[in-house]
């Protein structure tokens, strides 16, 4: 009789003791979980950017190649319509569908955002032009435990992550025996 009233003691604590350990070990395990979920939104949420950045800059390119350009007057102008129109209030950064911030753009330094055209020659020793759109963003990041682990990962401790996107294209110009748009070392640039 003792035994069974013994056990029949011990069934009942074991459950509340269970209990006890599992919400400890979930406390143990909830930091760890939040972080993992967070550091998913974190880079979703750039990914997202970096989808709509990249689509922006293949529009702005395409647009770039349909202009004709054969001198460095005819592409200072292209590449300012480029620019305005990717750069733009209403432009096609604006436009991605992400958190675009316009003063995250970086203008300024090396690499920039920038709308570029420059000269070669191609294989039947004509000229040709090639267009390039290249677009440096600074992405703020938003979540502090995993902004601090990825910060540094671009090469900078900012509380931003550098996302860069760089297309270029052929321009549909008609034969060209000269032009006096530099060749890629020295383009013309707008940005």
């Amino acid at each position: 009789m003792i035994r069974t009233i013994r056990s029949s003691r011990e069934s009942r604590q074991r459950p509340s003791l269970r209990r006890g350990q599992a919400l400890i070990e979930f406390a143990l395990v909830l930091p760890v979980l939040a972080l993992f979920l967070l550091s998913i939104l974190q880079f979703g949420v750039l990914f997202s950017t970096q989808v709509g950045i990249t689509n922006a800059v293949r529009e702005a390119v395409r647009n770039a190649s349909a202009l004709p350009v054969a001198s460095v007057s005819d592409a200072t102008i292209a590449a300012n319509s480029v620019y305005s129109r990717l750069t733009g209030t209403n432009g096609l950064l604006a436009r991605t569908g992400s958190s675009y911030l316009p003063g995250a753009l970086v203008q300024t330094g090396s690499p920039r955002t920038q709308v570029c055209y420059y000269s070669y020659l191609d294989e039947t020793n004509n000229w040709s032009i090639m267009a390039r759109v290249n677009v440096q963003y600074r992405h703020p990041l938003f979540i502090p435990v995993v902004s601090s682990i990825i910060d540094g990962f671009d090469g900078a401790t900012d509380q931003a992550y550098r996302i860069g996107v760089s297309e270029e294209v052929r321009v549909s110009n008609g034969i060209l025996a000269n032009t006096d748009i530099g060749n890629n070392g020295n383009p013309t640039c707008i940005g």
